[in-house]
């Protein structure tokens, strides 16, 4: 039997799996890291002033950024979506 881990947030105390809990990190003092309270992506970049960026973010961003280097690339102000399909397989 499986049991799943439900944490909270240690701030506004909203229930959180543990794929959306966060917790700060300290590279150099291993005693900050284990007494660093769990977080909801809000709380944690409230408390610590750092963006979470997420896998859709992560994304959109590497798009957009080719979308730019293509529109730039084959200097054009629009390219049809079949195009702009075949150009991504193609790399």
């Amino acid at each position: 039997m499986i049991r799943k881990n439900n944490v909270y947030c240690e701030k506004c105390k909203k229930s959180l799996c543990m794929e959306h809990a966060y917790s700060y990190v300290d590279g150099n003092n291993i005693s900050i890291t284990k007494n660093a309270p769990t977080l909801c992506k809000e709380c944690y970049e409230k408390t610590y002033n750092e963006k979470i960026i997420t896998d859709v973010e992560r994304f959109k961003s590497k798009l957009i950024t080719n979308l730019l280097h293509i529109r730039h690339e084959q200097n054009v102000e629009t390219i049809r979506i079949d195009k702009l399909v075949n150009y991504i397989n193609s790399n």
